[in-house]
């Protein structure tokens, strides 16, 4: 197609309005509320990035139907890591990840989860979790940016799995005291639900597990709904963020 005026005196490319159909999200949720059974029930073959331990005993039951691929990179061995060891555990994960992205077949990435994940690059940076000056953070904070916006040049589903903590502030009384606001919040990188396309919330409540669509890049319209039970799968999700596909696109 040759180019025109504007695109020959600029070097701007005119958009075809054409939307990538797949999903980049994060899903934050305390433990056992479905984080990781949600993200097995995403399009196959299915690469999981495995830093914790939430596959175990949900694994099984789909590996029987889908096409699973895992990566080990749990810290649930008993091993206790020098820094050098542990950026060679994130190089080997980042160079697997690439793999997985660049993948004519894989359809869906997951990491399980995130929180860890974005632990194990602060190891390798720094070697520790604490004691780290904020102004410090920034190529820690460039790389983890980085490793979620290169899903964009691809047409996988990008899932990132969160942990979710106990949220603290600091007392009016005495600023030194941070008391706990009986709330959760997600652990992980801070600035990841800017990243991503859409973010979700899983919980479990005396009727069942539900889901609650914080937001949607791709569809505002849906932020806020909830979802219940066996309803809460990813091709319910794709259907809502694509109201014109169907649930065979994302099987």
């Amino acid at each position: 197609m040759a180019l025109n005026q504007i695109e020959k005196t600029t070097g701007l490319v005119r958009s075809t309005g054409e939307v990538k159909r797949r999903i980049i999200l994060s899903v934050e949720a305390r433990e056992k509320r479905g984080k990781s059974n949600f993200a097995l029930t995403a399009p196959s073959p299915h690469a999981i990035f495995d830093f914790d331990t939430g596959l175990e005993g949900v694994l099984e039951k789909f590996s029987r139907t889908q096409e699973i691929y895992i990566g080990d990179y749990r810290r649930d061995k008993g091993l206790i890591l020098n820094q050098a060891e542990w950026q060679a555990q994130w190089l080997k994960f980042k160079k697997e990840y690439v793999a997985a992205l660049s993948s004519p077949t894989i359809r869906t990435v997951t990491i399980d989860t995130a929180t860890e994940a974005w632990e194990t690059l602060r190891l390798a940076k720094f070697g520790k979790l604490s004691q780290v000056m904020p102004n410090q953070y920034g190529p820690a904070n460039d790389e983890y940016r980085e490793m979620v916006r290169v899903a964009f040049g691809s047409d996988k589903n990008l899932i990132l799995l969160h942990k979710m903590k106990e949220e603290y502030v600091a007392s009016k009384a005495n600023p030194a005291i941070a008391n706990w606001t009986g709330g959760y919040v997600r652990a992980g990188f801070k600035d990841s639900p800017y990243l991503v396309q859409m973010n979700l919330f899983l919980d479990r409540t005396e009727d069942g597990f539900l889901c609650r669509i914080i937001d949607c890049r791709q569809n505002p319209m849906i932020a806020g709904m909830e979802l219940y039970g066996d309803d809460i799968t990813f091709q319910s999700i794709a259907g809502l963020v694509f109201p014109d596909s169907d649930e065979g696109d994302w099987s």
